[in-house]
């Protein structure tokens, strides 16, 4: 029996492990990904993360990209392979929850996040949203740990998913509002009952291990957004952010979902006093709910069965299920809307999925059951190859956004297959990229030294001729009446929103990576 209970949850991690680490690669760094890797670079220039209260991120996942892009080396695997472990290790943290709902739930909630699509894709990215779902998931077990149990561990838990909160994302204070939120609303409920269902822990608080964790978390908090105290104005971002960040909250800046809004939370005779005006575009809007209706069924059941946990039912399920629909309420106002945060608000209802399943089985029996669960997760199973192996920079996919088109190989390729075999030309080279948006080039070709980035609103420089250029199609005819030199051209696509891009490759600098292939572009004024 002890064989079997390790049996599942390794095959179930093995399968994940497998899933996200499959052509880790496969997918071009997206924009968010070239940003994070420039930090990284700038980094190794400063030695520190410099905290800017506008980035809306904490500094937490720049470090630990730093240590693997320095272990591993300066590549797409090691600025991926960090989100993976944290997804791995968020996988595994749902199998402690056995004490709280019992084995089968525990199970079928991991299995839910190994095959979700939206996981398994934003776990291959190297951005914060993976970290925020396991400090969530860490932070949750804290809090139904100290009301049940009081054992020291559910106090780290808590105080280090906590800590992990705050490094990771401004939008800690969302969760930790609607955590708190929760709490209030279950224990009111629990006294409003007849027999109340939730008993005060017996054990005294252990509070050297309470205080303990909170000087390590203050000490990382410190650690981090001082820079390893090497920028101590970094701390006083902790309070900056969040003016910035409650901005960010009632303005879409260019990634609101206006085609799934609902109805304005403020009348229009409220609209445009002094009070209600700021907040007059807060909608209710059912983009979250559209993305699980379109890749993630096994959550979309959970999220209908964890209506009839709101007023009865297991206390643990009943707060879960009060903190994961205010979540969804306040992701749901806020106009500012990016498909990743998709993962944090998703994640309480794979534990309802399983519950569903698990209620089935006891309500008829397991074959029934079986019946309602084959169709959620085939569906998750194949949309997560469809979309992660084949359609994974397709703009039609909703989870695809601000992707890197797989015809920027065609461009970057070329280039880093010259310094591969000619390690000399990589500070020798230069290079011009003319785009009105250029990341993720400038990490990608971060090791070239001498290329010039100019963007839409910046003059071109005098000398236009380098060893490589790319720039916009409709600019190009603009770039060739000035080129004296011949090159190699290709055309291709960086990202959804431009216009389709043109490569130029100076013809005596790669002629030996385009063996016998002739100059695509002859100048009406050539040099010499």
């Amino acid at each position: 029996m002890a064989k079997r209970q390790l049996l599942f949850p390794a095959l179930i991690l093995l399968l994940a492990a497998l899933i996200r680490l499959s052509y880790l690669d496969i997918k071009p760094p997206h924009f968010d990904e070239g940003i994070n890797g420039w930090f990284c670079d700038q980094m190794s220039k400063n030695g520190y993360y410099t905290y800017d209260p506008t980035n809306y991120h904490g500094p937490l996942h720049f470090y630990v990209l730093f240590v693997s892009l320095n272990l591993l080396g300066r590549n797409l695997w090691a600025l991926r392979v960090p989100v993976v472990l944290a997804s791995l290790i968020a996988i595994f943290w749902i199998f402690l929850f056995r004490p709280f709902f019992g084995r089968a739930i525990c199970y079928l909630a991991a299995f839910g996040m190994t095959i979700s699509p939206g996981f398994i894709f934003y776990d291959r990215y190297s951005i914060h949203e993976s970290w925020m779902v396991l400090f969530l998931i860490v932070t949750f077990w804290g809090i139904l740990g100290i009301s049940m149990i009081r054992e020291p561990r559910y106090f780290w838990g808590f105080f280090m998913g906590l800590t992990g909160m705050i490094l990771t994302k401004e939008t800690y204070i969302i969760h930790l509002a609607a955590f708190a939120a929760a709490g209030f609303v279950a224990l009111i409920w629990n006294r409003l009952t007849t027999k109340p269902q939730l008993k005060r822990p017996s054990e005294q608080l252990p509070l050297r291990h309470i205080a303990a964790a909170v000087l390590l978390g203050v000490s990382l908090i410190v650690f981090f957004y001082s820079g390893n105290f090497r920028n101590w104005n970094g701390l006083a971002g902790l309070y900056q952010a969040i003016l910035p960040w409650t901005k960010t909250g009632i303005d879409a800046a260019g990634h609101g979902k206006p085609n799934f809004d609902l109805f304005s939370l403020v009348p229009p005779f409220l609209a445009k006093t002094p009070i209600f005006e700021k907040f007059a575009n807060l909608k209710l809007n059912w983009y979250w709910v559209r993305l699980l209706l379109d890749y993630e069924w096994f959550a979309f059941a959970g999220l209908l069965f964890s209506a009839r946990f709101l007023f009865s039912g297991q206390p643990a399920l009943r707060y879960l299920a009060i903190y994961s629909w205010g979540v969804l309420f306040a992701y749901s106002i806020i106009p500012y809307k990016t498909p990743w945060c998709v993962i944090s608000i998703a994640w309480p209802f794979l534990f309802f999925g399983a519950a569903l399943i698990e209620f089935v089985a006891k309500r008829s029996n397991r074959l029934v059951a079986v019946f309602v669960s084959l169709p959620l997760f085939a569906q998750a199973a194949w949309k997560s190859y469809d979309l992660n192996f084949v359609r994974y920079d397709n703009p039609q996919e909703r989870y695809v956004y601000v992707q890197t088109d797989r015809e920027y190989h065609t461009f970057v390729d070329p280039i880093l297959a010259k310094g591969a075999k000619d390690p000399a030309s990589i500070r020798e080279m230069s290079g011009l990229i003319l785009l009105s948006s250029y990341f993720p080039i400038p990490w990608v070709l971060g090791d070239f030294p001498n290329i010039g980035y100019f963007s839409k609103d910046d003059s071109w420089p005098e000398k236009i001729d380098a060893d490589f250029i790319a720039v916009e199609g409709g600019k190009a005819d603009e770039l060739e009446k000035r080129l004296k030199d011949r090159y190699f051209k290709a055309d291709f696509r960086l990202r959804d929103g431009m216009e389709e891009c043109r490569a130029y490759f100076r013809y005596e600098t790669f002629r030996n990576i385009f063996p016998g292939r002739q100059p695509e572009f002859e100048p009406s004024q050539p040099n010499g």
